[in-house]
């Protein structure tokens, strides 16, 4: 990887934290009114979606980014809109396990905060970064939440078909001041396997996403210290 950093297990793509796809810059919002308000949030942590988007990664084992990364509010990033997309089309149940689902937490606490992402495609896998500005009072809330223990199985009905996927989660350490690994996977059926890392630094959430048929643990801890240590030394 560009920058110094290793290269990532064979195979391996970053898939946006909320899911899918990401493009163009500071979420299509350019008013006077989301400018003010990115502003606000952005004093109360001391760094801009500009900032934030400097500090993702650009090269994921030699590849570029599948399309320029997005910054702005966190709620206004296209990976947030293609998330909430993906959710509803799929109808989980219990709605509730909605967030849990496609972000590990629930992502309306950080809405307003300065974000960027990015995504890349190496071969049939996903990954993705995202980067969000938070304090250290709510970003450890939104890492000790977790998901809640009525979604550690829930049903996705997708194109008229329901699915039963697991998910499962830990603390680890070694990353951050603060992180937990998701899991997520189908129940009885083969599908590419979902790893999340989602962290805190100072001053700022992380999470990244590997989703594939090469995906795992040790992938997205991987990953996620390479992140780590680039956005601190970049919003240092």
């Amino acid at each position: 990887m560009a920058g110094g950093y290793g290269r990532i297990a064979s195979g391996l793509l970053l898939v946006a934290v909320a899911a899918a796809g990401l493009a163009g810059c500071s979420g299509g919002t350019s008013s006077a009114t989301a400018a003010a308000t990115t502003a606000k949030a952005s004093s109360n942590t001391g760094f801009t979606a500009a900032m934030l988007r400097a500090a993702l990664l650009t090269r994921v084992n030699g590849v570029p980014a599948a399309a320029p990364a997005s910054s702005g509010k966190y709620s206004s990033l296209s990976a947030a809109r293609t998330s909430k997309q993906g959710a509803n089309a799929a109808q989980v149940t219990p709605k509730t396990c909605t967030a849990a689902a496609t972000s590990g937490f629930n992502p309306t606490a950080l809405a307003a905060a300065p974000a960027a992402a990015v995504t890349f495609q190496v071969g049939t896998n996903g990954i993705s970064e995202v980067l969000i500005a938070s304090s250290a009072k709510s970003a450890s809330t939104v890492l000790a939440a977790g998901i809640p223990a009525e979604c550690a199985k829930y049903q996705a009905k997708v194109a008229g078909k329901t699915y039963t996927y697991g998910a499962t989660e830990q603390a680890v350490t070694g990353i951050g001041e603060q992180a937990r690994v998701l899991n997520v996977q189908a129940v009885g059926a083969k599908s590419d396997d979902r790893w999340s890392l989602m962290y805190r630094g100072k001053g700022f959430v992380g999470t990244v996403t590997v989703i594939g048929p090469n995906a795992s643990e040790q992938a997205v801890m991987e990953l996620g210290e390479q992140a780590y240590a680039f956005a601190v030394k970049s919003l240092s």
